[in-house]
């Protein structure tokens, strides 16, 4: 029979109800493969990293669902920059126990602030984010603010490998001129990313996941 993990911390106050996005993931001690070809030892969350994109709208309850199949340490799941009561923080040892081997934690929030987000691992960090525990949450806004496209940008360095988005080398994106792209980036190593963009005009419209005023 699995194992479900306590929670410390002052109790648990979230919403009642069905969720309004309900996620399962399978955290994994493994080999890792990423879609340019490259293998390591490292972790995936649903048998990739990036995890799963996390979606959801400003006011959703979220819920997810974290399985430990086989990570002898632990594991646990921390939403990076996003305001959630102290027991669904996911920081093991301080809001939680971490999840052991065979077992599950369901945490529940709601997504009150749009933006961009990331979620990754917060028991044995420095190694288990390095090697893959980590993905990105979007929230958009409750009423959207017009057309544009997504892009997803996690920027991330597996075993020597620097990536955008899980792919070493050059990513292209076709858009249609006159389009409106956000590409929505995200710096998930401990070190500082340079960031730019060629062939044409662009604003920063966020930082940290908020909108600035008059970008």
């Amino acid at each position: 029979m699995p194992r479900t993990a306590g929670t410390c911390g002052s109790g648990r106050h979230v919403r009642p109800g069905r969720p309004d996005v309900a996620v399962t993931l399978v955290a994994r001690h493994g080999t890792v493969r990423l879609p340019t070809g490259q293998r390591f030892d490292g972790y995936t969350l649903n048998g990739t990293s990036p995890g799963p994109v996390i979606r959801a709208r400003q006011g959703d309850l979220v819920q997810v669902r974290l399985a430990n199949a086989n990570v002898a340490d632990g594991v646990t799941l921390h939403w990076h920059g996003v305001d959630v009561p102290n027991a669904e923080d996911g920081v093991a040892g301080v809001t939680q126990n971490a999840v052991p081997a065979g077992g599950t934690f369901t945490y529940r929030f709601v997504a009150r602030q749009a933006g961009t987000y990331w979620y990754h691992a917060h028991q044995v960090a420095h190694e288990q984010v390095r090697a893959g525990l980590f993905g990105m949450l979007v929230v958009t806004p409750a009423v959207p603010a017009g057309t544009e496209r997504d892009v997803l940008a996690p920027v991330h360095t597996y075993a020597g490998y620097r990536t955008v988005a899980g792919r070493t080398g050059v990513t292209h994106v076709d858009a249609d001129p006159g389009s409106t792209v956000r590409v929505r980036l995200a710096d998930t190593d401990d070190g500082t990313v340079r960031a730019w963009v060629s062939g044409g005009t662009y604003r920063v419209v966020a930082v940290d996941g908020h909108d600035v005023d008059g970008p």
